[in-house]
């Protein structure tokens, strides 16, 4: 035999190297669509096959699913990376390698594979801590536990498509013709299972590495906005930043006195105001937006239980009491306080000077 190095999935075919026929046959039956190492590669080995007679025709795409539609998903091993070689080949082979492969082990390999389709495995002598658990509630009062494990079968054919939609893609667009504009490129994530060494958790766990990327969908009608602010009130309220910087400087110019002059009280002041009016436009905006909606809201009310003080009366100005006012002025005041982190901030402030923020606040607030 040759001594040869390691190579992935993506990398050129090996040497063939000959094992004995009941060694194929061992392998062939330890192989799996679903690998615990693939999970946590400190996971104790085990794994499930599933047989093409489960397989059903849904429209996902997942073991059972692409059996049921006749598409034959390729299976790896769960034992560690030492076996490596043996399964290499026998994945070859299921993948349609004919050359330099003799006849007689060739033969065989192809006839165990026939014959472990057609069975199921369960490869675990107990579940292992270091593998994902969900607890489903059952009608008795007991759980159900699954164990969600990925197939990296199902990740190559996955992956194989996508390759080849976007290869589709990239020739129209090289040759200029406009039935690109029909397709889109989908995007693929690098996510590196197995660490440095993928070959460990499995042979096939390259495939894995590419899931596709997608990103969230954003809210984007008015309707579910005003859920939100029904629900949670405003989540987001923040001053400018380019007021913030401009209160920033003008605090910093003064060293922090800013009760020095009635001039110096005054353009404080008018800062404060300007903070204000920022924060009330946003309630504004929010309260427009509910009233919009009022009739929609659960039991028609414009902001649920869980919105309370000073974001309920900065909402909805009936509910805008002198307690609310005092209250909403002390929170203000702090918000103002918490502008610059504590590495940035030049000059501290003292109670007296947040006191004197939130009487600023309430005044504007007449």
């Amino acid at each position: 035999m040759t001594k040869e190095s390691a190579t992935s999935e993506a990398g050129e075919l090996q040497e063939w190297t000959s094992y004995s026929l009941d060694e194929y046959t061992d392998a062939t039956e330890k192989l799996v669509h679903h690998s615990f190492k693939t999970v946590n590669t400190n996971a104790e080995a085990g794994g499930v096959r599933v047989a093409q007679a489960q397989g059903v025709k849904l429209p996902y795409v997942g073991v059972r699913s692409l059996l049921g539609h006749g598409i034959d998903v390729l299976m790896d091993r769960y034992e560690g990376a030492a076996t490596a070689r043996i399964y290499s080949q026998i994945g070859q082979v299921a993948q349609g390698r004919v050359e330099d492969v003799p006849e007689i082990e060739l033969s065989h390999i192809r006839r165990s594979l026939e014959l472990i389709k057609a069975t199921n495995l369960v490869q675990c002598r107990q579940i292992s801590p270091r593998v994902r658990q969900i607890l489903l509630p059952r009608p008795d009062g007991c759980y159900l536990s699954l164990t969600p494990i990925s197939a990296a079968g199902v990740s190559h054919q996955v992956r194989g498509a996508v390759l080849s939609h976007n290869q589709t893609i990239h020739e129209l667009r090289k040759a200029n013709d406009d039935a690109a504009m029909n397709f889109r490129r989908i995007t693929m994530a690098d996510f590196p299972i197995g660490g440095a060494k993928h070959v460990n958790p499995g042979g096939m766990v390259f495939s894995m590495r590419s899931p596709i990327y997608g990103a969230f969908p954003a809210v984007a009608s008015e309707f579910g906005r005003a859920m939100s602010v029904h629900n949670s009130g405003i989540r987001s309220l923040h001053f400018p930043k380019g007021l913030q910087a401009e209160y920033v400087s003008w605090r910093n110019g003064r060293k922090g006195q800013v009760e020095s002059d009635i001039s110096t009280r005054t353009e404080h002041a008018a800062l404060i105001s300007r903070m204000v009016k920022h924060l009330l436009r946003i309630g504004a905006d929010a309260y427009e937006l509910l009233k919009l909606y009022e009739t929609e809201l659960p039991e028609g009310v414009l902001l649920g239980s869980q919105v309370k003080g000073s974001d309920a009366g900065l909402i909805d100005p009936a509910r805008r009491t002198a307690k609310w006012k005092y209250d909403f002025g002390s929170v203000i005041a702090r918000r103002i306080a918490a502008i610059e982190n504590d590495e940035a901030r030049q000059y501290e402030y003292s109670q007296a000077e947040i006191n004197l923020i939130a009487g600023l606040v309430r005044d504007s607030l007449k």
